[in-house]
């Protein structure tokens, strides 16, 4: 039984990028949902995304498709796509593919959002 996918968009003007959160299965069935966020996002002039992939409970090769469509389209569009917080479905994926090297991955989305605004995190003390 898949998990159904859901998709959460936050827009943070202050990085200029964009973060959607994905839940759930990224299968044939559900991966057209995923694209055409991408595909809306960037249409809009937002091609800068960090995706929040802690709560990808499986991906196909159709998902993984979208990933790198993503990627091929925010790159195109003068931006970059990034992974946040890689489960380990998704990471393991990642791995047996090849491609693990091949996208931009952060520890969690408050990484990516600090690569986004070319900021260093300051030092303690």
């Amino acid at each position: 039984m898949s998990r159904e996918l859901s998709i959460g968009v936050d827009h943070h003007e202050r990085a200029g990028c964009t973060v959607i959160s994905v839940a759930g299965d990224i299968d044939r069935n559900s991966s057209e949902l995923l694209r055409e966020t991408i595909e809306r996002l960037v249409s809009e002039y937002r091609p800068r995304i960090v995706i929040d992939a802690q709560k990808i409970s499986f991906c196909d090769s159709t998902g993984l498709r979208v990933l790198l469509s993503g990627a091929r389209m925010t790159s195109e569009a003068g931006g970059w796509f990034r992974l946040a917080e890689v489960s380990d479905v998704l990471e393991r994926l990642l791995q047996i593919t090849g491609l693990y090297a091949w996208f931009p991955i952060d520890a969690d989305v408050a990484a990516s959002l600090v690569h986004a605004t070319g900021r260093t995190p300051r030092s303690p003390g």
